[in-house]
């Protein structure tokens, strides 16, 4: 019964120790240079947001996060402040924002795309995935395109459990999801 306790804790503790190191490691981030003459730097992503600060051409930034068409920015000024910038208007490396995935999942991501129904497809989890239809697929193909999906995901990635896959509509989740279906 010792054992099993020490063990337990031992597991526990590289765990939790993993976990921290996890939490402390630094957000990726990518060097950005401004390309419009004069740009706002926003409060937050939307041309209503105060303006914050104004950077120049050529003027270079850290960029970690986006969201929509803005893309949100540190290291701009002494101040140590963070501010949005409108993705127009900044050059950044083509790995911007890309997920760190392994050749299969970009494979599948490829194959995913040149579907040509699909105008979002996100990997949530290992077993669950969100898709955006193309705007002018009917919804009742929605299931069916959601079900091949899942699939050929579980297939590619050699998965054991059920793919889940979540179909929301081009509006936003805020009116709920079109379909979810499972494979198998």
């Amino acid at each position: 019964m010792m054992r099993r306790t020490f063990v337990a804790f031992a597991v526990l503790l590289l765990f939790v120790g993993s976990s921290l190191a996890w939490a402390q490691e630094p957000p990726k981030t990518w060097e950005g240079t401004i390309s419009a003459r004069t740009l706002n730097v926003r409060a937050g992503p939307g041309q209503s947001r105060d303006i914050v600060a104004r950077l120049k051409r050529g003027d270079r930034v850290i960029a970690f996060d986006e969201r929509d068409n803005w893309v949100h920015i540190r290291e701009f000024d002494d101040s140590g402040k963070t501010g949005w910038v409108s993705r127009s208007f900044i050059r950044l490396p083509k790995s911007f924002m890309a997920p760190a995935f392994g050749d299969i999942e970009n494979a599948f991501l490829e194959w995913a795309s040149a579907r040509g129904d699909l105008s979002v497809v996100s990997v949530e989890a290992d077993n669950r995935l969100s898709l955006v239809l193309n705007r002018d697929l009917e919804r009742e193909g929605a299931a069916r395109v959601a079900r091949e999906v899942a699939c050929v995901y579980r297939d590619r990635l050699s998965l054991d459990g059920a793919v889940v896959a979540t179909v929301w509509p081009a509006s936003g989740p805020q009116n709920g999801w079109i379909v979810q279906v499972t494979c198998p």
